[in-house]
């Protein structure tokens, strides 16, 4: 940019000068500099089953790219498009398209029950999500802004191995732009993902060489001021052929705005389960004469090598000698040299410790000593560099994943259980109701380790995953060939969440498959994988509702997920109608009032509910929300329906873009 200032100065013409200098100002106060990178056509979200309507955006079904059509009329020769590139019209039947949204316009979501399990009613849902992740974002911000303990990410590595999409194509190692996609892409979804963590939260990305150095600086730039930690993690000791190096680890970036310790140390089995030194001090203040009530004889038995007690100290006038009854011998802080030393632990200590057994003896060939176990705290801080054999990502994560769904190729590299365990024990060990987000969520490895983690201390830790069903590119050609596309249900059958993900999580918490053969094999606490786990999953597809049809008051049925997710997943979710005049179901905390001429009867009801966190009213008016809100009382969160959930998907877009 300096070189073009100097070069400009050299223009001849004062008004060519002048507008060229205008237009390079502007130029450097729009760009920034640091991390530099495009802000690609933005992304396209492919709303399946959603119907054509004048106007609406669509693409070609099957169609790579962001080749976008207008809607531009709808008759009994079919739909008739306009291209937006460059307004080339053609007609087509109504199922060769589909409608889509570009990230930025105004969606209302809904969620629509797939299927779930139940194993224990008094515990809450993980949920699992089948979205695209940066629409389930704006709904969980809906839902839970600020209230994520941790948000653990295993985001595409970029690696140019076709293994991820950008606007409905792959992005390879030939695209000129695939790093400037993927900063677009991820950018767009951490800055939402910000809005959902605690104060005290924390988020984990793991991540390889290939972006990591982008990561970096983009997390510098979206979490200005964050405290940002580099994890080393040693997940294949074999090590992957490379170029010079064979590489054997991966990173897990740990970053979080809370300034106070919020990193859990690992605990310790035992509070003397430290190194191991001779009781004998050794250098400054070793001498007898330095601390002489420290010199005293300690008495072992010779054969058992049993430290049995401790005798009286020896004043510095005084002369000490060995002493032997019948097993029993005196040991002294005589150095391999035979001078005259002191113990590190004074006379009262010694004895409270050889009544607890924490002293013992071994024989040298410089005759029998003492020795103590060095006190551990209960737990120590975590290292940055994580090497261990249940890190394996193949042992613990692809053989694993085998075991459950019988498929080894359903999926590639899924992490290791211990490892993402580990990653959410460092935050959660303490956080025994955290609340876990997974929004690249793969194979459910996160979920599945939350419920591993609840096992070892009863805690309650609910985790919601959020995952598109994303099909692999030789299984979506070959299903493209037989006339199947994305939408249709025998290709969505094939997808990673419907598949994979989901299966999975299902499989673990019931200990067995859909078809009732037991899962084999053992964690390493030992447990048995048919026994599962006692949780809770439900399972929903994010789908896109008409604006209008909310706003009338037609479309309770699929907001109300939405409002149990907000009320904290408690409880089976019981559906009903917008029928009726207000909804308050016996196991979730929450109440919902559909007809304010029934207000009464509500407040009545509500009135025998100690349990209740959560009042949604649904009206027009703000002084009769505010009024009835008064009339209930403060114990509860009080929330108009549904202005409030029309006004924050319709008013978020700027702030979501």
């Amino acid at each position: 940019m300096a070189k073009i200032e100097d070069l400009i100065v050299e223009i001849s013409n004062e008004r060519l000068r002048a507008e060229i200098s205008a237009e390079v100002q502007k130029l450097k106060s729009e760009k920034k500099f640091g991390l530099v990178f495009e802000n690609h056509v933005p992304e396209l979200s492919y709303l399946y089953g959603v119907p054509i309507k004048v106007g609406a955006s669509v693409v070609k079904r099957g169609a790579k790219g962001s080749d976008v059509f207008r809607v531009t009329a709808i008759n009994s020769d079919g739909v008739t498009i306009a291209r937006e590139a460059d307004n080339t019209s053609e007609t087509l039947n109504a199922n060769e398209l589909t409608v889509v949204k570009r990230f930025g316009e105004a969606i209302y979501p809904a969620l629509i029950p797939v299927e779930g399990v139940t194993k224990n009613p008094e515990k809450p849902y993980h949920t699992i999500i089948n979205s695209d992740n940066y629409h389930a974002l704006q709904l969980l911000l809906y839902c839970y802004e600020g209230k994520f303990d941790v948000i653990y990410l295993d985001p595409p590595y970029n690696t140019g191995a076709r293994d991820w999409k950008y606007n409905n194509d792959y992005v390879d190692v030939v695209d000129r732009w695939r790093h400037s996609k993927w900063l677009s892409m991820m950018k767009k979804r951490l800055s939402l993902a910000k809005r959902l963590i605690k104060p005290d939260g924390v988020m984990i990305i793991t991540i390889d060489d290939n972006e990591l150095f982008n990561l970096g600086l983009l997390i510098d730039e979206v979490f200005e001021g964050w405290l940002k930690y580099v994890i080393t993690i040693e997940h294949n000791k074999r090590g992957r052929r490379g170029i010079n190096f064979a590489k054997t680890n991966e990173y897990a970036l740990f970053f979080t705005a809370a300034t106070e310790e919020v990193i859990q140390g690992e605990k310790s089995e035992t509070l003397f389960g430290g190194e191991s030194r001779n009781l004998r001090r050794t250098g400054s203040g070793s001498k007898r004469h330095e601390r002489w009530r420290k010199f005293y004889p300690i008495y072992v038995n010779e054969k058992t090598l049993e430290v049995v007690k401790a005798g009286d100290s020896i004043p510095l006038n005084e002369q000490w000698k060995h002493e032997r009854d019948g097993d029993l011998i005196t040991v002294f802080p005589i150095d391999e040299e035979g001078k005259e030393k002191n113990w590190h632990y004074g006379l009262a200590r010694t004895r409270e410790s050889i009544a607890q057994k924490q002293l013992y003896a071994k024989k040298q060939k410089y005759g029998i000593q003492v020795y103590y176990t060095l006190r551990t705290k209960e737990s120590k801080r975590l290292k940055t560099v994580w090497s261990k054999p249940t890190l394996d990502a193949s042992t613990h994560g692809s053989e694993l994943l085998y075991k459950i769904l019988g498929d080894s190729t359903k999926f590639d590299y899924p992490k290791s259980l211990y490892a993402v365990e580990d990653c959410l024990k460092a935050v959660c060990d303490n956080r025994p109701n955290a609340l876990v987000l997974d929004f690249f969520a793969g194979s459910g490895t996160t979920l599945h380790a939350t419920a591993l983690l609840n096992t070892e201390d009863g805690g309650n830790r609910r985790c919601v995953l959020v995952t598109n069903n994303e099909v692999d590119e030789k299984t979506a050609k070959q299903l493209n060939k037989a006339g199947f596309y994305a939408g249709d249900v025998e290709f969505e059958q094939q997808g990673i969440c419907e598949s994979v993900t989901s299966p999975r999580c299902k499989y673990v918490i019931n200990g067995q498959r859909d078809d009732g053969t037991q899962l084999q094999g053992k964690y390493i606490n030992g447990r048995d994988l048919k026994k599962g786990f006692d949780e809770n999953l439900a399972y929903f597809k994010l789908d896109f509702l008409d604006p209008n049809d909310v706003a009338f008051g037609v479309k309770f049925e699929s907001v109300l997920p939405i409002l149990w997710l907000m009320a904290g997943a408690k409880g089976s979710l019981a559906m009903a109608s917008d029928s009726q005049p207000f909804y308050l179901p016996i196991e979730s905390p929450f109440a919902v009032l559909l007809k304010e001429s029934y207000f009464e009867e509500f407040k009545q009801a509500v009135s025998e509910r100690s349990d209740l966190t959560h009042i949604f009213l649904i009206t027009d008016s703000e002084s009769a929300f505010r009024e009835m809100s008064a009339e209930l009382g403060s114990r509860c969160e009080m929330i108009m329906l549904y202005k409030n959930y029309l006004d924050n998907f319709r008013l978020n877009i700027d702030r979501n873009a």
